[in-house]
């Protein structure tokens, strides 16, 4: 464990290591996967939950298209397919062992969050504009994104109570603080392998032996050079100009969605009413919560105390019951209709919703207002931009198909005609193509065989959403072996090193034997070294340092390192000087550790007793 802090001491204070419990719910999306939609059979079933092959398939995509934005390369479509599927069933059996256990998520926690994501927001508000246009975007309902908010929201209670049960007792923290900051003085004696290589010579008939025994290791795969011409909505988009006109025509005629709605503040007392209650559990919240609303309206300065003090919304309760700003349609209908009737200041009878009764205050009433024309005029453009490259892209996309299979010996006409430019790749296999070639359609059409001969522009395939590609071959080196005379130098030196290595290591394992009294060897000055701060040593000999008994000194130790070998001789062990806010810091990081092992524990247990069904053609990779 002292390593693995070791390693982390500087990265706990930047990052945290919460491993599992992170369990990637915001990379694969938390959307509303749970439920089958009816439209194909499910590729999984958890316990009495589906998972949909749309959710599934579209879960994939996200992921493949954005792993290769960022590796640039063909991404292990299999391995994928079983990591997302995993990351899905894991995210279906703890959403039902939250609901399970009673854990909810109110509307008001919903919209405090929705409230507080940036890009909906306009001069530090909320901006209903924003957001709507956020969703067109992404062709997304403001009910499924909400719905989003809540999994999470629903999921992360659970992280939260494993995080916040795992327990570390102080004394550990205490004594591996201690360790941590332990000094030790050490010499060291390096045997590294290039003080060996004139001892490691390598003949002809080694090498030889070597290329015979690993050919495959020398082989060339098929590789070539293409030119390809790309046409993409992106690439329409910055060529689209939107005037003023188009964009004071457009503000004019959707003049609703540049209305700020009224904005109404308030607080709450909630006296919840748990699902499935019967009727005498549903009277008996009722009459709890006519009671705190008498005491309300004998005291209703006292509002805000009573709230911390009754109301079982914990996100507004330990704000004395405040739930900030929303517009009419961000709360439940009853909870807005009461709401939106009441005089600033005012306290209501008892409101019922769905999720129990509530006593609601106004706070306070913010009128609705016009978002100007220079506000909206920005977002306005990039739309129109959008909306018009989409739609020249759709029209362009039929044309660019046809011309280049009509006119397949050249991708000239087709770049000239659309305002493009032929660009031309360096040499590349199937393995080392980077993007936008690393799609395997396009792939598979390059490498074909009639391609190779042909030389003609590939039929358009969509490398990318909204964009087509056609490449053809102009030039083609077939797989091969490279001969031995060729490699033969890179395979010298690689088992000259191997053979330099080892005998480094049987020199400093023979010094390490006589390292009490072999005067020959060659010790570096005394440098103190800690788990913390080990100079330049390497991992495996800090570790060998640091297990080496003290019990009678000078001890020594050695290790093998991929250079070859060190020796030390340890001469004095001193406590160091520990940082006094260090142990709370090692406290949080081990409380981590445990947190993350008793949520694995946790979710083996619940995988353990739970009814998995996949469909397993859905984790075979589908042909493009």
């Amino acid at each position: 464990m002292l390593e693995a802090i070791r390693e982390r001491a500087q990265g706990w204070i930047a990052r945290v290591i919460l491993g599992l419990l992170a369990l990637t719910f915001a990379v694969w999306g938390v959307e509303s996967y749970l439920k089958g939609n009816g439209e194909a059979p499910p590729v999984a079933k958890v316990n009495d939950a589906e998972i949909s092959q749309r959710e599934f398939t579209k879960t994939l995509k996200d992921q493949v298209e954005s792993m290769r934005r960022e590796m640039g390369a063909k991404v292990d479509d299999k391995a994928l397919r079983a990591k997302v599927m995993e990351q899905m069933v894991n995210t279906s059996l703890l959403s039902q062992a939250a609901q399970k256990a009673g854990f909810t998520v109110l509307d008001p926690q919903i919209q405090a969050v929705l409230a507080g994501i940036e890009i909906f927001q306009e001069a530090g508000k909320f901006s209903p504009a924003r957001l709507d246009s956020w969703l067109r975007s992404q062709g997304m309902s403001q009910q499924h994104l909400m719905s989003m908010i809540a999994q999470d929201l629903l999921l992360k209670q659970v992280q939260i109570g494993y995080g916040e049960g795992a327990v570390a007792p102080m004394p550990i923290a205490v004594r591996l603080n201690a360790l941590l900051a332990q000094q030790r003085e050490v010499n060291e004696a390096v045997f590294d392998r290039k003080d060996f290589l004139k001892s490691a010579s390598v003949d002809d008939k080694t090498v030889q032996a070597e290329y015979d025994a690993h050919k495959a290791d020398y082989a060339t795969p098929a590789s070539l050079r293409v030119q390809y011409l790309v046409l993409s909505q992106a690439a329409l988009e910055e060529k689209v100009q939107i005037s003023d006109e188009q964009t004071h025509k457009f503000y004019e005629a959707n003049a609703a969605r540049f209305q700020e709605p009224e904005r109404r503040r308030a607080s709450h007392i909630l006296i919840k009413i748990d699902a499935g209650a019967d009727a005498k559990a549903r009277a008996a919240s009722k009459a709890k919560a006519e009671q705190i609303l008498a005491e309300v309206k004998k005291a209703p300065a006292q509002f805000g105390e009573l709230a911390r003090k009754y109301s079982q919304d914990p996100a507004s309760g330990e704000k004395g019951g405040d739930l900030g700003s929303f517009t009419r349609d961000m709360m439940v209908k009853p909870f807005s209709a009461a709401a939106f009737q009441m005089k600033q200041g005012e306290i209501s009878d008892l409101v019922e919703t769905q999720f129990g009764y509530h006593i609601i205050r106004l706070d306070g009433i913010v009128p609705g207002a016009k978002i100007g024309y220079e506000v909206a005029k920005g977002d306005i453009q990039k739309e129109l931009r959008q909306q018009e490259a989409q739609r020249r892209f759709i029209e362009t996309a039929e044309r660019f198909s046809n011309l280049v299979y009509e006119q397949p010996d050249s991708l000239a006409p087709a770049a000239k005609e659309f305002g493009l430019k032929v660009e031309e790749s360096s040499w590349f296999n199937r393995k080392s193509a980077s993007a936008p070639l690393a799609n395997e359609r396009l792939l598979e059409a390059v490498f074909s065989e009639d391609a190779q001969k042909k030389r003609q522009n590939t039929e358009a395939i969509e490398v990318a959403p909204n964009t087509l590609m056609s490449a053809r071959v102009i030039d083609y080196r077939p797989a091969g072996q490279r001969p031995v005379a060729e490699v033969a130098g890179e395979i010298r030196l690689k088992l000259s090193a191997e053979r330099a290595r080892k005998l480094a290591i049987e020199a400093g394992k023979k010094a390490l034997e006589n390292a009490a009294t072999d005067q020959a060897i060659n010790w570096s000055a005394a440098m103190t070294v800690s788990r913390m701060q080990p100079l330049n040593l390497p991992p495996l000999a800090i570790k060998a340092v640091f297990r080496a008994a003290t019990g009678k000194l000078p001890a020594y130790v050695g290790a093998e390192t991929p250079e070859g070998y060190r020796v030390y001789r340890l001469n004095r062990v001193t406590a160091g000087q520990a940082q006094p806010d260090m142990a709370n810091r090692i406290r949080n990081d081990v409380r981590r550790l445990v947190a993350q092992e008793e949520m694995r524990a946790y979710l083996e247990n619940l995988k353990a007793n739970a009814k998995i069904k996949i469909e397993p053609s859905a984790l075979e990779p589908k042909p493009e």
